[in-house]
C-alpha cells in the first residue's frame, strides 16, 4: 500500500456591475501573487471557485476549536478540514437557517426568505398542526403546490457566474428544484451529478452500480465497486487509524456516495481547469439516516474502536463526517498538485477560493444523527444559536483571495452572502432590479476586515418545535420575537453563548433599539405573517402604544386596542419602552 499523505504538512434581465468588483488591467484582476518567472499581478485570471457544503454537520462537530469558539471536537477526527481553517480563515459567527432548504434557496438567490422571489422556510409546510394557534404562511415557488423550489425565472448565482463566462458543477444534494433536469436547465449548471428535488440520500452506498432514487441516476457514472487502485489512490492516502486490512477489504464492495460525488465534482474540475470554474460541492452526509449501514466499513471500525470523549460518541456519525473530510482533503490536493493551464502553470490552489460551511445547525438526536453543537442552546429546527449557527472556513494558496494563517473573524456571516461575494471575486455583472440581500465579503476574505452588519430570521411558521418567530443578531445581541405569546427574548452571547439568561425585562432600551432594526426589516423585506387559525377566539392585545407591524405596513399607534380574529394576521407589536 502507498504512503499516506503527511496530513500535518500539508431571455436575461438587465444587469448591473458589483460596485465592489477589485479593479481590473485588461480583463483580469489586479494582486494575485505570482511566482518568480511567471507573469505579474496584472495578468492573473479571474479565480476558480470551491463551494463545499456538508448537511447538518454541527457547530462542534469539526475537531478544530478555530470555527467555534474553541469547542472542538474530541471525538470526530476532521485533519484536513482542521488545516484548512489552521491555515485560512475562519469565520466564528456564521448562520444559515433552521433547516436546509431555506439556506439552499438563500444560497443561489441571494435572498432572505421573505423576498416573494424566495419563499422557502421550511423543508416541508410550515402550516402547523391543527391544534397550533396560528398558521403558517403558504410558501413555495408556486402559492398554490408549497413545493420548497427556486424559481425557475430567477437569475440565480449559478447563472450569474455562467454569463460570467465560467463553468459551472454541481455535485450532490440540492433539494430546492423541481426535479433534476431543472438544476441544468433552469439554475444555472453546466453539469450537475446526483442532484435533483429531494431532500437527502435515503441509503449511502450504491447497489449493483446504481444508487437508489433518492440520488439523481446522474451520478450512477461514478458509483462502480471500489477497485484496489481505487482504494490506494483515492482513500489509502488520507487513512489514519485504519489497518491495511481494512482498507483492502473495501475492494470490491459498493461505493459510497461521499467519494462518487467528489469523484464527480473532481472530474469537472479536470476537465474545467482551461477556464474559470464554479465547482459546488453538496455532501449528502452526515444528515440521517445515521446509522451503521450507512458508514464505510473501514471508517465505522475505526471509531467503533475509538474511546469517547467529552463530546458525543456515535461511531456511524463520526465516520460519515470524516468521510466528508476526505471528500474536501482529495479536493485540495488536486488543486494543490495540477498545475493551472490558465495561471502560468502554477498549482490551481494559487488561484481558487474554496469554502467550507454547513446548511444548518446539527441535529443532536442520538438515534437518528448524532451531531454536536457544543454550548450552543437547541438544533436543528430551532431559531435558537444551536439550529442556525454553522461553521465557516475560507481558503486558497493565494493570500491576495484568503488573508489566512488561522485568523478569525467575527464578522456575521449570512447564507445570502454567497451570492454577492461570489459574483465579487468573479468579477461579474448581478441582475438589475433584484434586491440582494447579500453584503460583499471579499474584504473580510481576502483581507481579514471585520464588517459590521445585522443578522435577521423570520419564519412565519412552524418546524416542528419551533413556532413563528423573528429574529435580529446585532453585535452582542440577540432578540427574538414569539409571535404565538407576543413577547420578546434577549440574550447577551458575548457572556452567555448558550442562551441561558433572558435578559428582555432587564434591558428595556436594548429590545426596543433592536426591536425597531427587526421591524423596519420586515417592513423592508414585506415578510409575511402567520395567521390566527380558523376556530381560535380573538386575540385581543389592550392598550399598545409604539409601533405595530402587519400585512406589509408598520401603523404607529397610542393607546390602542388591537383585536385580530381569524384568518388574520397576528402582528409584530413594539412597545414604546
Amino acid at each position: 500500500m502507498p504512503s499516506r499523505k503527511l496530513l500535518t504538512a500539508i431571455a436575461a434581465p438587465a444587469i448591473l456591475t458589483l460596485a465592489s468588483v477589485a479593479p481590473v488591467l485588461g480583463g483580469t484582476q489586479v494582486g494575485a501573487t505570482a511566482a518568480p518567472g511567471s507573469p505579474g499581478p496584472s495578468q492573473a485570471p479571474r479565480p476558480n471557485l470551491v463551494f463545499v457544503m456538508a448537511d447538518d454537520l454541527g457547530w462542534s462537530d469539526l475537531g478544530t476549536g478555530l470555527v467555534n469558539g474553541g469547542y472542538g471536537n474530541d471525538y470526530n477526527e476532521t485533519p484536513r478540514l482542521d488545516q484548512l481553517a489552521q491555515e485560512g480563515q475562519v469565520f466564528t459567527e456564521a448562520y444559515a437557517s433552521v433547516q436546509c432548504s431555506p439556506t439552499r434557496t438563500a444560497l443561489h438567490t441571494g435572498q432572505y426568505a421573505t423576498r416573494p422571489t424566495n419563499n422557502v422556510y421550511a423543508v416541508g409546510s410550515p402550516a402547523g398542526p391543527a391544534t397550533a394557534p396560528l398558521r403558517g404562511v403558504t410558501q413555495g415557488r408556486l402559492a398554490e403546490d408549497g413545493r420548497t423550489a427556486v424559481p425557475v425565472g430567477y437569475t440565480t448565482i449559478g447563472e450569474t457566474l455562467q454569463r460570467a463566462g465560467y463553468a459551472t458543477g454541481y455535485s450532490g444534494k440540492f433539494h430546492v428544484a423541481g426535479s433534476a433536469e431543472e438544476i441544468v436547465s433552469s439554475h444555472g449548471f453546466d453539469e450537475n451529478w446526483g442532484g435533483s428535488q429531494n431532500s437527502h440520500a435515503t441509503y449511502y452506498f450504491a447497489t449493483n452500480d446504481q444508487f437508489n432514487d433518492s440520488v439523481s441516476p446522474s451520478l450512477d457514472q461514478f458509483a462502480a465497486d471500489y477497485t484496489q487502485e481505487y482504494v490506494d489512490e483515492n482513500i489509502a492516502p488520507y487513512s489514519v487509524g485504519v489497518s491495511e486490512a481494512q482498507l483492502d477489504a473495501l475492494v470490491g464492495t459498493d461505493k459510497h456516495v461521499t467519494d462518487a460525488q467528489t469523484d464527480a465534482a473532481l472530474d469537472f474540475i479536470d476537465r474545467s481547469k482551461d477556464e474559470p470554474f464554479l465547482a459546488w460541492v453538496s455532501e449528502f452526509a452526515p444528515h440521517f439516516p445515521v446509522n451503521d449501514a450507512q458508514a464505510r466499513p473501514d471508517l465505522l471500525a475505526k471509531y467503533r474502536a475509538k474511546a469517547p470523549g467529552a463530546a458525543p460518541a456515535k461511531p456511524s456519525y463520526g465516520a460519515l463526517t470524516e468521510g466528508v473530510d476526505q471528500s474536501v482533503a482529495r479536493i485540495v490536493d488536486y488543486l494543490e498538485e495540477t498545475p493551472d493551464p490558465r495561471n502560468g502553470g502554477r498549482p490551481l490552489a494559487e488561484n481558487t477560493l474554496v469554502i467550507f460551511t454547513s446548511d444548518n445547525g446539527g441535529e443532536e438526536d442520538p438515534v437518528n444523527s448524532g451531531a454536536y453543537n457544543g454550548p450552543l442552546r437547541a438544533d436543528k429546527g430551532q431559531m435558537y444559536e444551536g439550529g442556525v449557527r454553522v461553521p465557516w472556513i475560507v481558503w486558497s494558496r493565494n493570500p491576495d483571495l484568503v488573508r489566512g494563517g488561522g485568523r478569525s473573524n467575527e464578522t456575521i456571516v449570512n447564507s445570502t452572502d454567497l451570492y454577492t461575494t461570489l459574483a465579487s471575486y468573479a468579477q461579474a455583472e448581478l441582475p438589475a432590479g433584484v434586491p440582494l440581500d447579500g453584503v460583499d465579503l471579499k474584504p473580510a476574505f481576502s483581507k481579514g476586515t471585520k464588517i459590521n452588519r445585522d443578522h435577521f430570521h423570520h419564519l412565519p411558521g412552524y418546524v416542528g418545535v419551533q413556532g413563528p418567530a423573528s429574529s435580529v443578531r446585532d453585535g452582542r445581541w440577540k432578540l427574538y420575537y414569539q409571535y404565538t405569546s407576543n413577547s420578546f427574548e434577549l440574550y447577551d452571547l458575548a457572556a452567555d453563548l448558550g442562551e441561558t439568561t433572558d435578559l428582555a425585562a432587564d434591558k428595556p432600551g436594548v429590545v426596543h433599539r433592536l426591536g425597531q432594526e427587526l421591524i423596519a426589516w420586515l417592513d423592508e423585506t414585506d415578510a409575511p405573517l402567520a395567521t390566527l387559525r380558523e376556530g381560535q377566539p380573538p386575540r385581543v392585545i389592550e392598550d399598545v402604544t409604539g409601533e405595530t407591524y402587519a400585512n406589509g405596513t408598520v401603523t404607529a399607534r397610542r393607546g390602542e386596542t388591537i383585536t385580530v380574529t381569524a384568518g388574520q394576521q397576528v402582528p409584530f407589536v413594539l412597545p414604546r419602552p
